[in-house]
């Protein structure tokens, strides 16, 4: 049984893997495809959180350049209650900042709100180390300066915004804004539209921003695709780094999907292939059953029937013969029937047999070269006692005298013998039965017709006609005679011998014809046309 099923198991297998091939082809394009959409959308979003950032950052950056401006408007500050005035409007636009200190000649004489902030009033910069080094970095280079994210005494963490003052081309002290990260920076955790992002915020260490590290947000995944871009700051460069919390899972569905898909396709295929190996077994050995049945059919039939009829046939032929003395004629008429009856029976296992031996392609030819005027006239002849018993007359036409064949001689007459008996069978009395030779195919062919003048073939049953056992008509052909094997041998043997058979049927009769090549003469010349 493995035999069987082994070419299909092949075949999925093989299908398998292109199928495999295919599924992991396509995945590639898809993930190529979903990695440069997902890195739009990442950069695009990202673009959206450095926005906002930037926004909210340069709020306050602005509010201390506005105050810088005033300053030098004033010329110093000269009048702290307008400035106080002035800075409480600034404040109720921006919700982040912690206080904004002035400082004339570094060291703080105004604080906005004052409340809570009271120690730092009268605050030297030059008396706090840690800040000391800072504002003189801003004296030096004369450009303002964010720092922090850093560590406030008051707690929390905030950033820390210093810029000089110049009044007259002269430093004149600083501005400083202290602005809470957690209220600037706590957006980037908050904002509804970034829940699936992972944001982190870096600061270059360097003015070339070459090194950066880590001032705000979570770590990031590896793996994961992320975007990165700078964000330019006063005397500072930020990073911003956004990137997906989880991979999006449609890479793995549509695995699942075409998996899935390539196991059902390899199903259905196996599954139909499976019941068509099982219907191929069981027609071959339906098949073998039947040959073997047949097999024993036929030994049956040669000899337990063939060998004794034939032996009962030679009885009556001498008791036809006078070999006990003459017969009373109902004992010749008893004889005669059986005899007649007795043949038939013979013909009909002989054409089994031949039908046989045709199917198997075991008949056994004896090719030879004929002329058509050696075989033709003799099975016209043979069939003379028939013809007068039936009231009917044959006609032989053969205009081509040297016309050559190469056939069996045997098995040549048996095919005139079957069509001229069908063509007897089927014609009426007084009718004239027609044996014509023509040449057709330029001469390449001899074209041997039989032509009877009954009622033609039925429609239906043209296309069944050389098919084994088969009857036009049940009632009209039992009133003929025959087995319906006749004409299958026929064109069994026609075809063996390399030639071809057909026929033409209207209601005036039917012509059956047998086309064989035309052989050369001893000169090498096709008989003339």
């Amino acid at each position: 049984m493995l035999t069987y099923y082994r070419s299909l198991l092949q075949s999925l297998f093989a299908m398998l893997l292109i199928g495999i091939l295919v599924v992991e082809v396509l995945m590639w394009q898809i993930d190529v495809s979903a990695r440069s959409q997902s890195a739009q959308q990442l950069l695009s979003r990202g673009a959206d959180v450095r926005s906002v950032l930037e926004t909210r950052l340069r709020d306050g950056i602005y509010l201390t350049r506005g105050l810088v401006s005033f300053l030098h408007s004033q010329q110093g500050l000269r009048d702290q209650e307008n400035v106080e005035d002035w800075l409480a409007s600034m404040l109720e636009e921006v919700d982040y900042l912690i206080n904004i200190g002035i400082a004339p000649n570094n060291r703080i004489e105004l604080i906005y709100p004052r409340e809570g902030n009271e120690a730092a009033l009268g605050l030297a910069y030059s008396d706090v180390p840690a800040q000391w080094s800072a504002v003189q970095e801003i004296m030096r280079t004369g450009k303002p300066v964010l720092a922090g994210p850093l560590n406030l005494v008051q707690g929390g963490s905030g950033l820390v915004y210093r810029s000089p003052v110049y009044l007259d081309g002269r430093y004149w002290g600083l501005v400083s804004t202290v602005m809470d990260a957690s209220a600037l920076l706590g957006i980037l955790d908050t904002e509804p539209r970034w829940q699936d992002l992972n944001v982190q915020l870096q600061r270059g260490q360097d003015r070339r921003a070459e090194t950066f590290t880590r001032i705000w947000g979570a770590d990031l995944i590896p793996g994961l695709p992320q975007q990165a871009m700078l964000i330019e700051l006063p005397s500072v460069t930020w990073r911003l780094i956004v990137q997906l919390r989880a991979e999006r899972t449609h890479a793995v569905l549509y695995r699942i999907g075409f998996y899935g898909l390539l196991l059902l396709i390899l199903l259905a295929v196996g599954y139909t292939s499976a019941a068509h190996i099982r219907q191929r077994r069981e027609r071959e050995m339906l098949r073998a059953e039947s040959e073997k049945m047949k097999s024993e059919f036929i030994s049956t039939i040669n000899h337990e029937l063939r060998t004794p009829l034939t032996s009962i046939l030679g009885t009556l032929s001498l008791l036809q013969g006078g070999v006990v003395g003459a017969l009373s004629k109902d004992a010749e008429r008893m004889v005669l029937l059986a005899k007649r009856n007795g043949e038939h029976l013979l013909k009909l296992i002989n054409d089994l047999l031949d039908i046989d031996k045709l199917v198997a392609g075991s008949m056994q030819l004896e090719l030879q070269d004929l002329e058509l005027d050696q075989i033709l006239p003799r099975a016209v002849q043979e069939l003379d006692g028939v013809v007068r018993q039936r009231d009917l007359s044959i006609q032989y036409e053969n205009p081509f005298s040297h016309a050559r064949v190469r056939v069996d001689p045997t098995r040549f007459k048996q095919v005139l013998d079957n069509l001229l008996s069908n063509a007897i069978k089927f014609s009426p009395p007084g009718a004239v039965i027609m044996v014509q030779v023509r040449s057709v195919e330029d001469g390449a062919r001899w074209r041997i017709e039989v032509r009877d003048h009954g009622g033609g073939m039925p429609l239906g049953f043209q296309d069944k006609v050389f098919e084994r056992f088969t009857q036009a008509d049940s009632s009209s052909q039992r009133r003929a005679g025959g087995t319906g094997l006749g004409l299958a041998i026929t064109r069994g043997l026609v075809e063996q011998m390399g030639g071809e058979i057909g026929f033409t049927s209207s209601d005036a009769g039917t012509c059956f014809y047998v086309l064989m090549p035309a052989l050369t003469d001893s000169t090498g010349i096709e008989t003339p046309a």
